[in-house]
């Protein structure tokens, strides 16, 4: 409790945080004010069906980066500064410290989740549509949760990747430029040759998922997000086991 007591004062008290969540209100409810404008009918004024959901799914995309910012200054920014030997000092024992760590970024990727998808909502509102209309089709009712699972999930790898390069940009920009560049590229020179590496890449994954039925219609659609969470785990493995065995 005192290591969960020291991570969240210590993530609660920088400004970063509250321009992550401050963020992820206005661009969402910018997104999803745009979404809702584009999902008039042209005859009625009614919305396409499933536009009042795409308005909390799609800025979701952007959450995940916020997420992966907060994940990854969790770790990065003690290594940076020197800070993390003070945080050894107080609470020796590694493994709990750890946990600590990966519980509040948990936690901020619940807090910037819902920070979406109030935005979202206030966009939709300010559009005139702060419920579905009767012709909307609805997703299931674990819609919002998939949201959360993967913002989370991106937050979570940002976390392990900075502290195991221990360069919190590192943490930030290789989840985001792999999965948006550099997996983007190889699924399209792999796609005929190797089909089932492009399916198992791990940011492509996610986004992939983000964006299909799997994500809005159909909710045993969980595949590519269950990659994703393998290679989560498989990070948060490796650094675990660095965190515990390197010097400081």
């Amino acid at each position: 409790m005192a290591a969960l007591r020291y991570e969240w004062l210590r993530v609660t008290t920088i400004r970063s945080t509250k321009i992550m969540l401050v963020l992820a209100l206005v661009l969402s409810a910018g997104l999803s004010y745009l979404i809702s404008g584009l999902g008039k009918g042209a005859g009625d004024g009614s919305p396409v069906s499933l536009d009042w959901y795409t308005a909390f799914g799609a800025p979701l995309g952007i959450a995940a980066i916020l997420a992966s910012v907060m994940g990854a200054q969790a770790i990065g920014q003690e290594y940076r500064f020197g800070l993390i030997r003070l945080t050894l000092t107080s609470f020796p024992r590694r493994a709990q410290i750890l946990v600590a760590k990966i519980a509040v970024v948990v936690l901020a990727g619940v807090a910037v989740t819902a920070m979406s998808y109030l935005g979202s909502e206030i966009g939709l509102a300010l559009h005139g549509q702060p419920v579905p209309a009767s012709d909307v089709v609805a997703p299931d009712s674990t819609y919002f949760l998939r949201g959360l699972v993967y913002v989370v999930l991106w937050g979570l790898s940002a976390f392990a990747i900075a502290g195991v390069t221990r360069q919190t940009a590192l943490g930030i920009a290789i989840p985001l430029v792999s999965g948006k560049i550099v997996e983007q590229l190889l699924g399209v020179f792999l796609v005929d040759r190797a089909p089932w590496l492009v399916a198992h890449l791990p940011w492509s994954s996610a986004d992939r998922w983000l964006m299909s039925g799997g994500f809005t219609e159909d909710p045993v659609g969980w595949a590519a997000i269950a990659t994703f969470a393998v290679w989560v785990a498989g990070f948060l493995l490796i650094q675990a086991v660095a965190f515990i065995r390197r010097d400081a």
